[in-house]
Parts: structure tokens; sequence; C-alpha cells
């Protein structure tokens, strides 16, 4: 038993609210608590005590110095000293900070910021990691996949309840690509039917944990059947993960009888064919055979039609029974397009074709800008952009596609009458923010739209983070704030107004300019960095479905956050810093695309535009860090270059900040190239995880080698993580293992 002085002061800040700190200690440190008047009694195993009576009084010391501690402290606290008895909170809590233009980035382990430590002492640190963790989807979800967007219950045929499918698909989490390894099929199971503000839905077993933000701010786990009206749901968003199939190898065979129709061939997929595939699914048909339909009184719509018909040799023709129908009469055509995956049905029954959901990200923007050129409206007043549709089907794929762009489309039910029968249709609005990400990252081509969409004002942001406000508030006694920017925070800090994440970025980084305690920040910085789309919970439904199981190494969970801040996440931010301060010049991020292979040949567009997609996980760190149009104007200028690794092959690289990723698929050659490449005033810094290699059987990692070769040299050096440095929300750990020894328990045999 011992016993430990409580600070004089705030002490129930600490404690957290209705004592849920102290509960945290004694179920993870095995101790029991007693409040005895300014005192703690705590009893229990002595390592156990050791970490309370160090936890409060480093707090407690630091408090009386001015402080202002947060009841996260108490559990960033129990990982540091849980990992070293002798750690220094002070140094943890108040020196470990990193300066972006958008944002603080704080590092969540003695691991990481031993790493950050590294990089300012060494010109040379490899940070080597574990992998992250998967996530288990329903039969209805929509799976982003290394082959496109696919949904769960596509992935496998013909398998009975309970029987296990092994798979080697790619699929995206929240730290990006990761490899499953089996399917599951769970069989027929009563289900919940979800749906939360702005349309967006989800179909899962009661039981199925799903994250959200309670009232106090934080993020926790709750089961499906545990979720009341009201509630915040997240949803993930901004993934940029897109399929890589471009190849068509069409060739229509005439029948030997038919002397009329022409052949038409097309080999691979391209912008111009994706953006024609848009106009036909909206605002065309296929219900006549051998008939391809265009309904439209545009003449750039019309225009693009006979573009189509002249590029394969074919002819176009007005219908004359309907004014503004044009046909194409092909049957060469018509079964390409069946062959891609248009519907040959009504209205109701359309869909983003096949190769379009298996198709790289610049051609699955260019079909979307012919779906909204076709079906899709700007408001003349403030230019809010809608898309109108009869098919569900449709409406929820391109919500969520959109979601995989960024852009978040509300969704809801249009009702009136068309040819004097009521007509009920789905519509999407895309507003403020939204609708400029929506220009930027896909846009209109029909100049009409585009006009009215450069005069577009500001509109209200849908992308809103509730329950901010007690967080902002304590944040704000920490620092010194003008009378001006305190009117700054005044609808904020009292719940007035909900801020969107581009406008919470702001206020965090303003707060830590001013002084703001890291600690008191961290709650506002983790829901930045996860990235997350917070949605009130509208209806539920009681409902079966056939359900399945996603599953990847290691484990069997439900996982909708993994690493706060990874390594080479920091590695970015320290660089950022860098250039900031002018301790570089420039930075150069750079990565193999291994994933591509011999594919890149194929792709569209010139070697950059080739290689972008798999350097996507670096721009987005980048876009955390610094303003769209920020990082635009340093790429232009060179003072951010992001590109795979074979470009640096005969530079030499001076007075820069390199970054080296995923370099456990690098080859021996690729890595001693990197590294010899280094010149005066530059630093470098190589991240990767040896568990993780993609490289051809019979290849050595380039990172295994260095590893083995380069130990011990002297200015370099190596930063190992391991499970405790993935930092993950309080109840993330408890899930895991308790999926893992459900998975355990009930995994079908093979």
């Amino acid at each position: 038993m011992k016993r430990v002085a409580l600070p004089e002061t705030a002490a129930e800040t600490l404690f957290g609210n209705r004592d849920e700190n102290l509960r945290f200690l004694e179920d993870n440190l095995k101790v029991r608590i007693k409040n005895d008047g300014p005192n703690l009694v705590v009893e229990g195993n002595g390592e156990g005590e050791d970490v309370v009576v160090q936890l409060f009084d480093q707090l407690g010391a630091m408090m009386k110095e001015g402080y202002a501690a947060s009841p996260g402290d108490v559990r960033v606290a129990v990982q540091l000293l849980s990992q070293d008895p002798s750690a220094r909170l002070r140094d943890f809590l108040m020196k470990a900070a990193i300066r972006g233009a958008k944002k603080v980035v704080v590092p969540r382990s003695l691991n990481q910021r031993a790493y950050l430590e590294e990089i300012e002492k060494n010109d040379m640190v490899f940070g080597i990691g574990p992998a992250g963790t998967g996530k288990c989807l329903s039969r209805e979800a929509l799976v982003l996949t290394s082959n496109g967007m696919i949904e769960i219950g596509a992935l496998v045929s013909g398998t009975r309840t309970g029987e296990a499918v092994s798979t080697s698909l790619v699929i995206h989490g929240l730290e990006g690509p990761e490899t499953a390894t089996h399917v599951y099929d769970g069989g027929e199971s009563d289900t919940l039917r979800i749906r939360t503000r702005l349309g967006y839905t989800i179909e899962t077993t009661p039981e199925h944990p799903l994250l959200v933000l309670d009232a106090t701010g934080q993020i926790a786990w709750r089961r499906a059947d545990q979720l009341r009206l009201g509630d915040v749901v997240t949803l993930q968003r901004d993934q940029h993960f897109f399929g890589d199939k471009v190849g068509l190898g069409w060739t229509a065979q005439r029948h030997p009888n038919d002397r009329s129709s022409r052949p038409v061939t097309l080999e691979t997929l391209d912008d111009d064919f994706a953006y024609i595939l848009g106009l036909i699914v909206g605002d065309g048909c296929l219900t006549a055979r051998n008939r391809v339909i265009v309904s439209s009184a545009d003449p750039e719509v019309v225009a693009a039609f006979h573009g189509l018909a002249a590029r394969l040799g074919l002819h176009v023709f007005p219908n004359f029974a309907r004014r503004h129908d044009y046909v194409i009469a092909s049957s060469q055509l018509y079964s390409l397009l069946e062959h891609v995956g248009l519907s040959l049905g009504t209205a109701r029954t359309k869909r983003i074709p096949r190769a379009l959901l298996a198709a790289p990200e610049p051609m699955v923007a260019a079909f979307l800008s012919g779906l909204f050129d076709a079906d899709g409206t700007v408001d003349r007043r403030d230019g809010t952009i809608t898309f109108s549709t009869v098919s569900l089907t449709l409406a929820r794929q391109v919500q969520t596609v959109l979601l995989n762009f960024g852009i978040v489309a509300a969704r809801a039910i249009k009702r009136g009458r068309y040819l004097g029968r009521p007509h009920i249709s789905q519509r999407l609005t895309i507003t403020g923010a939204e609708a400029v990400r929506f220009d930027e990252r896909i846009g209109f081509r029909l100049e009409r739209k585009r006009s009215r969409r450069r005069t577009a004002r500001a509109n209200t942001n849908v992308d809103l983070i509730p329950f901010v406000a007690p967080s902002i508030r304590a944040a704000m006694r920490s620092a010194t704030l003008s009378h001006s920017e305190h009117k700054l925070f005044s609808d904020y800090r009292w719940a007035r107004r909900r801020p969107s994440h581009e406008k919470l970025g702001r206020l965090v980084a303003l707060l830590y300019d001013r002084g703001a305690h890291v600690s008191t920040l961290e709650p506002l910085q983790d829901l930045l960095d996860h990235k997350l789309l917070f949605l009130e919970v509208e209806h539920i439904k009681h409902s079966r479905a056939h359900v399945f199981d996603l599953t990847v190494p290691g484990t069997h969970s439900f996982v909708a956050n993994g690493f706060v801040n990874h390594n080479t996440y920091l590695a970015v931010a320290q660089a950022v810093s860098s250039l900031l301060a002018k301790s570089v010049a420039r930075i150069v991020l750079a990565r193999p695309a291994v994933e591509a292979g011999e594919k890149l040949g194929f792709l569209p567009g010139d070697l950059q535009d080739k290689v972008d997609p798999y350097l996507r996980p670096l721009y987005d760190s980048l876009y955390d860090l610094l303003d769209y149009d920020r990082v635009s104007r340093l790429l232009e200028r060179n003072a951010i270059e992001v590109a795979p690794i074979a470009f640096m092959r005969g530079r030499t690289l001076n007075d820069a900040f390199v970054i080296i990723d995923e370099a456990q698929n690098t080859t021996t050659e690729q890595m001693k190239m990197v590294l010899t490449r280094i010149g005066f005033g530059s630093k470098v810094v190589i991240t990767g995880d040896i568990t993780q290699i993609d490289l051809p059987t019979g290849r050595t990692s380039g990172l295994v080698e260095a590893i083995a070769v380069l130990s011990g040299v002297k200015g370099i050096s190596f930063v190992y993580f391991d499970e405790k440095d993935v930092v993950r929300h309080r109840l993330v750990a408890a899930v895991v293992k308790a999926y893992d020894a459900y998975g355990a328990a009930n995994a079908p045999s093979k």
C-alpha cells in the first residue's frame, strides 16, 4: 500500500469525468485507489502502485508551476511510465510538439518522441515500425480495394454459412493499403439499418461496435444496438484509394451473316471515354436492343456524343419522334457498353459501370464529370451543386465515391410529379467547402455550369465537429490571447456554433502559437488527426441480411481508428517544420511504386500522372499540414518534391530533408542508391515495416539489408517501433483484445 499527495488545486481534473480516470488506472494497473482526504491510497501490485505515485507526483509538481493539466494527461502518463518508470512527464508533455502551418503534431509515445530527437541529432535515421490493423465490414458495405470499389458480398461466391475463403486482396484501412487474408460468410443474421444526417447508411449486426463521438467530446466505441437517435457516429473519408485497371481488351467480332455493322475496337479505358460513359449513364439509355440513346438539349453534350461516334467510325441519327433524342445504332457499341457494366434496364437500375469502379482516380473523376454534366445542376444564387436520379443504387454509389475523393454530399428523397403522376427520386446536394473540393477534384466540363460555379458564394459547411466547446475552453485557459483573438473563439467556446475541420485546425494552431499547453490541445488535435466525418443518427430499423467479415492478419476486429500519428507522418511533420523554419531549402518525399510493377506503362498520362496514385499517402500528409494552395506553390517551385525512388537516380540532394517511405519495399540497389544521393546540409529519414514486404519472392528487402549493414555506423540512428507505439483511443485496445479472443474461439475450420 502506498500513499500519494494530491495536487492542492484541480485534482478533480486528473480524476476525469465521474472519476473515469481513477477507474482507468484501477483496470489497467490492477490496483485499488481510495480517496483519503488530501491523499490517495493505492493498493495492488508493486509496479502499478509505483506508476500511480509517479503519475500524481510529477503532474502535481507541474500543476504547482502553472501547468494546466487535462484528463487526457493521465492516460498518456500511464503509457509513458509503464514503458519507462524513469520517464520525465515534463519533457514529454511540455516540449514535444511540432508546428505545421495548419496544425500542431504531438508524438504520443516515448519511442515517437525519441524518434524526433534522433532526427534532430542525426543526419540519417531509420524508423522501423509495426503493421496497422484492419477492419470488418457488412455485406452492403462498399470496400475500397486495389481492384476498385467492391461490395464485400461480391468478394466471394458459392460459399456456405460459416465458411472462410482465403484472399490476398489489398484493402484500404485507416493507415493505407493492407492485405486481407479471409472473407468470412456469416449467413443470414438479424441486422440494424442505421441512417445518419446527410443520408449515409450502414447495415450491421446488433453487437457490432461502431465508433461514436460522445457528449463529452471523447471518441468511444458503442455497439450498434446501443445507439440512440441523436448519437454521433463516424465515417471514413478522403482515402483517394482507387483501382488501377485500364485495359478493356475489347474487339467485337461480327457475325458471319452480319455485313452491315462496323467492328468496334477499344483496348483501354481513357478519360474521354470515361466522360462519355458518365453522360450516357446520366442522359442516356440502352433499353432498346443495339441502340445507344442520349437525350439532351445541350449542344456540348450532343457534340460529345457525336465525338464518340466519330472516334469509333459510327454515325449519330436524330430521333424525329422525340426532338432531343440522338441514337447510335450499333450492336458492337451496345455489346461494348454491356461489357464495361452499363445497366441495360430502366433508369431505376442504373449504377456506376464495373469498369469505372475498377479504374484509376483520374478516370473516375472524368466519369463523375460526365454524370454531373448530364444530371447535375448548379444553383444560380449560391452555387449549390445537386445531382438527381431515380436509382437508389446509383445515388448511394456516387455518394460513397465522392467520399473517397474527400467530398461530402447530402442524400435525400425528392418528391414531385412527372407526367401527372407522383415521382420520387434521390438527390445529392454538395455545398460550401465541399462544392469547392468538387471543383478542384472533379469539376464540370459544360461551360454554363462552370460559369455558375465561378460566381458561387460561400455556403454553410456540412462537415462540422460537435461537442468541442469544453475542450476549447480548457485550451484557452492556458493560452495568452488578445481581446480580438478571444472574439474568434466566442461562438465555438460556448457551443453556439460548431467548427468545421479547417476552422478547428486554425483555432488549434492559434492556441498553440499563443502558448496553450500541448496536453490541453491533444483532445482537439485527436479529432483533426482522425479525418473522420461526424454525423448524427437519424433512423434505426431492425432488419435481416446476409453478413460477411473481412479480416486482416492479427485481428478479427472492426477498427475505425488506427495510428493517431505513425512514423512516416511524424517525419513529414518534422520536414515541414524544418522547411518553414528555413533549416532546409526543400523537402523530398519518395517511396517505391512496387504496387504498380509493369502496369505503369499502360496507365494514361505522363510519368508523373502514372506514379502519383502510388504517392498519394505522402500528398495526404502534406495537405494535412499545409494549405492546399501553399502545397501547390511549393511543388511548382520544387521546394517540395514527391516522387518514386527511381526518380532519384543520378542526383545529389543538398540542403534537403529527404524521407523514404515504405522502405521495406526497396531493393538492395535502390536503398544503396538513395543513401548515396545525400549531399551537404541534408537529412534523410527512412521509414518502413519489415513485416510488410511486398517484393517478389527471392528479392531481398533493401531495408532489411540496411539494418544488418549499417547498424553501429556512427551518425546513423535506428528507432524501432512496437505495439506500444500504436497509440489508439483508450477503448480500442480492449475492443481488439475482445475480438481477438472471440475470433480465436469461433474461427471457422480451415
